[in-house]
C-alpha cells in the first residue's frame, strides 16, 4: 500500500507540474449539494455530498466511511481518496482540492434515474439521490438535523449590526413565518443567516415558525394554497393574524434580516427582481384594444442590456383579473435563453421558468394549486419564443425579416392558461412587407411591417427598426398599440 501511495503521489506531482505549464487550474472548488444518502440501507444525515463541474464529479464524505468517495459522471467511475485532500471553508458549505490529487478507482456506479447513484464500498451498498425535502412545521433543531451544514452556515454568519439593532428595537408582537425547502439553494443561502440574526436580536416579540415545503410543492398543501406559495423561501410577517409584508426567494438588499427589519417598521425595501441586468435601453407601455377600440388590457415594460451582449425584458401585463409578469432574456445572437412567466388570478398563483440551451427547452411550473409540472422539448438552433409579453414578440424573428421574402421560423408558443406549462412548437412564417412610417400615441416611428402566419391564423406586426419591439400589432382580434416609450441615452 505504501508503494501504491508513493506512486500516486509521484504521478500527481507530474500532472500538477504539467497543469502549471499549460495554465490549467491550480485547484478545484467543490460546493455542497443536499442529497439523501443511504449506507447499508440506513439514512445517513451526517453524510455530505459536494459537486464540481471541472469535470462533473460528486464526492461523498461520511463519518461512516474511512475515505472520501468520488463519482465521475462522465466516466461513471467510483474512486476513493483521503478525506484530508478536501480543505473545507469555515462554514463547511464548500471545499477545495488540488487540481490533481491521489485517488484509486474501485468500480463503477449505476444510474436508475438522473439523480440516483448506486454503488458499493468494500461490499457495503451505498445509494444517494435528490433530497425531496422535510415537510411541515419543524423546530430549529429538527432543521439542523435534516441539513447539518445549515447549522454551520448559521454559526459562521455575522449579521449586519444595524439589522440586529433594528430587530431588537421592535416592540410589537409579530409572527415570522419562514417557509423553506431543505432541498433549495436559496433557502440554504439565506435562512440560516436570518435565524442567526433573530437569535442575536433575542426579541421575544418576534415569534418564528419554520415550515418545510417539498420539492414538488405538494406538501403541506394547505400552507401552499393559503399562503400562495410558488417560490421558496418566502418570509411572511404577520401582526394580529394579518400579513404586513413578505420577502420572496431573495432579499431586496444584501440580507433577509435587513428586509425583515424594514418590514417591521412599515418601510419595506423594494425588490428590483433577481435577474442580473445591465444599463436600461428603453421603457414604455402598450394598450390592448378590441375591435371597437375599447381597452381590454395594458402592459408596462423595461428593456436592459446584458453582459453577454443580449437583452433582458421585464414586462407586467394586466388583462381583466389576470396579471402576468414576464422576464425574457435573449443572447447576442437574438436567441432566447431564459423566460420566466408569473401569473396571478384570484387565489391562483403560478410561475413557469423556461430555459433553452443549444437544442433543448425545459419548462418547470410551480403553482399553489397545481404543484410542479415539467416539460422538455428538443428545439432547433434557430427558435423563437412567444411569451405573454408583447414587447418581446419581435426579438427573435426581427433579423429574419430584414430581407424580402417569406421566412419560416420554429416558434415555441407559451400557454395562456394560468396552471399549464405545456406550450407548443409551431412552424411560423414571416413575410416582410417593407419599411413605412406609422403614428401611434407614443409618436411617429419608422417600422417594418410583417405578416405573421401560424396555421390558419394571420396577424400583422409593425416592428421598431432599431429596438425590434412592436409599435403596433393586430393579433387574434386584439390591437396592441404603443402608448409611451422612453429610450435611454447611450
Amino acid at each position: 500500500m505504501r508503494y501504491k501511495v508513493l506512486s500516486l503521489l509521484f504521478i500527481t506531482a507530474a500532472l500538477t507540474s504539467a497543469l502549471a505549464q499549460t495554465g490549467g487550474p491550480a485547484s478545484i472548488k467543490w460546493s455542497d449539494s443536499t442529497r439523501d444518502v443511504y449506507i447499508d440501507g440506513q439514512l445517513d444525515r451526517a453524510a455530505q455530498v459536494l459537486t464540481s463541474d471541472a469535470p462533473r464529479r460528486l464526492v461523498l464524505i461520511s463519518p461512516r466511511l474511512d475515505l472520501a468517495v468520488i463519482l465521475d459522471s462522465t466516466e461513471q467511475t467510483v474512486s476513493t481518496a483521503l478525506k484530508e485532500f478536501f480543505r473545507f471553508a469555515p462554514d463547511h458549505a464548500s471545499a477545495t482540492t488540488d487540481a490533481v490529487f491521489p485517488s484509486q478507482t474501485i468500480g463503477q456506479f449505476t444510474n436508475p434515474d438522473t439523480y440516483t447513484y448506486i454503488f458499493s464500498i468494500d461490499g457495503r451498498p451505498v445509494l444517494f439521490r435528490s433530497h425531496a425535502g422535510a415537510t411541515g412545521e419543524m423546530s430549529e433543531q429538527q432543521l439542523w438535523e435534516t441539513v447539518p451544514v445549515w447549522r454551520s452556515l448559521m454559526e459562521n454568519h455575522q449579521p449586519p449590526a444595524a439589522a440586529v439593532t433594528a430587530l431588537k428595537a421592535n416592540t410589537s408582537d409579530a409572527q415570522v413565518i419562514v417557509a423553506l425547502g431543505t432541498w433549495c439553494s436559496d433557502s440554504r443561502n439565506y435562512v440560516p443567516k436570518l435565524i442567526k440574526a433573530l437569535k442575536a436580536a433575542g426579541n421575544d416579540h418576534l415569534k418564528v415558525k419554520i415550515i418545510g415545503i417539498d420539492s414538488r410543492f405538494h406538501t403541506p398543501l394547505s400552507t401552499i394554497q393559503q399562503r400562495k406559495l410558488i417560490n421558496v423561501p418566502p418570509v411572511i410577517v404577520e401582526r394580529n393574524g394579518r400579513e404586513i409584508g413578505r420577502i420572496v426567494e431573495t432579499p431586496a438588499v444584501d440580507t433577509m434580516e435587513e428586509d425583515l427589519a424594514a418590514i417591521l417598521i412599515g418601510k419595506p425595501n423594494v425588490h428590483k427582481g433577481r435577474w442580473d441586468r445591465g444599463p436600461k435601453v428603453a421603457s414604455g407601455a402598450y394598450s390592448y384594444r378590441d375591435s371597437a377600440g375599447k381597452e381590454r388590457g395594458k402592459e408596462q415594460w423595461e428593456m436592459y442590456r446584458t453582459d453577454e451582449g443580449g437583452h433582458l425584458l421585464h414586462s407586467r401585463v394586466t388583462v381583466g383579473d389576470l396579471t402576468t409578469e414576464v422576464w425574457h432574456r435573449i443572447n447576442g445572437a437574438k436567441r432566447p435563453t431564459f423566460v420566466e412567466v408569473t401569473t396571478h388570478r384570484g387565489e391562483s398563483l403560478a410561475r413557469t421558468r423556461y430555459r433553452l440551451n443549444e437544442q433543448t427547452l425545459t419548462a418547470r411550473l410551480r403553482g399553489n394549486q397545481s404543484g410542479v409540472l415539467d416539460q422538455t422539448l428538443d428545439v432547433p438552433d434557430r427558435v423563437a419564443f412567444f411569451s405573454p409579453a408583447i414587447a418581446a414578440c419581435g426579438w427573435e424573428w426581427a433579423k429574419a425579416t430584414e430581407a424580402q421574402g417569406q421566412k419560416q421560423v420554429t416558434s415555441y408558443i407559451a400557454p395562456s392558461e394560468i396552471a399549464s406549462t405545456v406550450g407548443t412548437l409551431a412552424s411560423v412564417s414571416y413575410d416582410p412587407k417593407g419599411d413605412e412610417k406609422v403614428r401611434v400615441p407614443a409618436g411617429e416611428f419608422l417600422v417594418r411591417r410583417v405578416l405573421r402566419k401560424a396555421g390558419d391564423e394571420t396577424s400583422e406586426w409593425w416592428l421598431h427598426t432599431e429596438l425590434s419591439i412592436p409599435v403596433r400589432a393586430q393579433h387574434a382580434g386584439i390591437e396592441y398599440v404603443l402608448t409611451s416609450i422612453e429610450v435611454s441615452k447611450p
